[in-house]
């Protein structure tokens, strides 16, 4: 009996080792790829927000997906989140990069007040896209509000046909700023021409140029002009008492005549007054007796021929035609160009050899003039002989010492031709020389920072660019980020 129950037993234990189901492994069920149209119809519908909150559930499940993350960075632009829309597509371009991607993403950080990245992106679009005329414009923007002069003046004129009025009076304030008047004439009549609504700013502008110039007859005609048209405009500018100076100076004669005690007036009451018809005089009462001296009667002649002379010189004001087309270039005298302008203007236009040859010509009919001698220095640097741009920039700066942009050109030689050291010693007396410039400043303490490897001496210099430039300017958030980057060390 026990035996056989111990036969039982195993032959039971047996069975039910036979019956037993097989263990399955769990095999994960992937998910399909979202359709983007639900989300696309709700950006349509002007439902941004929806649009969001579709397109963060699907990155969570596809975080490597470039397509979500194009779609939630423009739902995030029409919120107005352009920050992290912009790092949204950056997001998207360290998996797929295409050239309109590109372009978006330096939109974005255009929209989000980060100049640095969306210059960076602008500049690595064109290279790939050069003809899309709103990036160079967009990049020229930019390039002015940093105060980028010489690449700005370039991407503006890349882009010249889409320019607005405000646009041309920057690049004209530009080239005035680099002395090249003829250029700086072209582009504010060119803001006069686009404005739909005549303002002063143009007028203006050719102002500073004529005065720049030295041509008194053009600034007289215009300072007349501009407060006829515009009332009290020029007593509020800086130079509204050289301005002054030059109506008093070409209309003493009639102020005289007409009794106008210019002392309290400011230039805009002079205009007005000069612009006002005198009173009429009395007819005088003709006499039997003597006539006036000889003497006396020819100053009168003298007085009567001055004030026709002048007369004839004063444009008509009254006539209906517009300010712009009264200082066209057929009404205008036209200047030649200076060799030293023709320079700079072929230096912009990237053609180096030409400058080059402009500046020599300068040289030889001045050879003080130090703004030849750097454009000299200029020209040989972008051809890429830097030892005869590290001879004329010392030059330059021999004839014109105190002038920061010169001193700025050398630094830009010298950091390729001189020893480590040896720049960094002329760094410092640079910075000596021009304690309250930012730039200098900020170029000492990054050079502390990366290539003398001195953290603290950087982080010095830093907290002192901090103090020294203006709040919420480029250098001055650049300097607060890399102090973060030091302490976080």
């Amino acid at each position: 009996m026990v035996a056989a129950g111990s036969i039982l037993l195993v032959l039971n234990s047996c069975s039910e080792k036979e019956v037993a189901p097989p263990q399955q492994s769990i095999v994960p069920v992937k998910k399909p790829f979202p359709d983007l149209s639900l989300a696309i119809q709700k950006r349509v519908e002007k439902k941004p927000e929806e649009a969001i909150a579709l397109l963060r559930k699907y990155n969570q499940d596809f975080p490597n997906s470039s397509k979500i993350l194009i779609q939630l960075s423009r739902a995030l632009i029409e919120t107005g989140n352009y920050s992290l829309a912009a790092f949204r597509l950056e997001q998207s371009l360290s998996l797929s990069s295409s050239t309109e991607l590109i372009g978006e993403c330096a939109e974005a950080h255009l929209l989000a007040g980060d100049l640095n990245s969306a210059k960076k992106r602008f500049i690595e679009y064109l290279k790939l896209s050069p003809k899309n005329l709103q990036a160079w414009l967009s990049l020229a923007r930019i390039l002015e509000e940093q105060g980028d002069e010489r690449e700005a003046l370039n991407a503006f004129e890349q882009a010249r046909e889409i320019t607005s009025p405000v646009d041309c009076i920057k690049i004209g304030n530009l080239y005035l700023k680099k002395k090249i008047f003829v250029q700086a004439e072209k582009w504010f009549k060119e803001a006069a021409k686009k404005e739909i609504n005549p303002s002063a700013e143009p007028l203006l502008g050719l102002l500073r140029v004529k005065i720049a110039n030295g041509d008194e007859d053009s600034a007289e005609a215009l300072i007349l002009a501009i407060e006829k048209a515009y009332p009290n405009t020029l007593a509020s500018l800086d130079a509204a008492k050289k301005l002054k100076d030059i109506l008093v100076k070409r209309r003493i004669s009639e102020l005289n005549a007409r009794s106008i005690i210019v002392k309290n007036l400011t230039v805009s009451d002079l205009a007005q007054a000069l612009l006002q018809k005198p009173e009429d005089v009395d007819e005088p009462v003709v006499s039997t007796g003597p006539k006036l001296s000889p003497l006396l009667s020819n100053n009168s002649h003298k007085i009567e021929a001055s004030m026709i002379t002048e007369t004839i010189s004063t444009p008509d004001l009254n006539t209906e035609t517009s300010l712009a087309e009264a200082f066209g270039s057929d009404q205008l005298e036209v200047i030649e160009p200076e060799p030293i302008e023709l320079g700079w203007s072929a230096y912009l236009a990237r053609n180096y050899a030409t400058a080059l040859l402009h500046a020599r010509e300068a040289i030889n009919l001045n050879s003080q003039d130090a703004e030849a001698w750097r454009l000299s220095s200029q020209a040989h640097f972008q051809l890429g002989k830097t030892r005869e741009a590290e001879m004329t920039i010392l030059e330059a700066i021999r004839h014109n010492p105190n002038d920061l942009t010169t001193r700025m050109d050398y630094l830009n030689i010298a950091r390729e031709t001189l020893p480590a050291d040896r720049y960094l010693r002329e760094l410092e007396k640079t910075h000596e020389l021009f304690p309250n410039s930012g730039e200098i400043l900020w170029q000492l303490a990054r050079r502390y920072h990366l290539v003398e490897r001195m953290p603290v001496t950087a982080g010095i210099l830093y907290r002192r660019l901090l103090k020294t430039v203006p709040e919420g300017s480029g250098l001055h958030n650049q300097a607060k980020m890399e102090l973060i980057k030091i302490q976080n060390l």
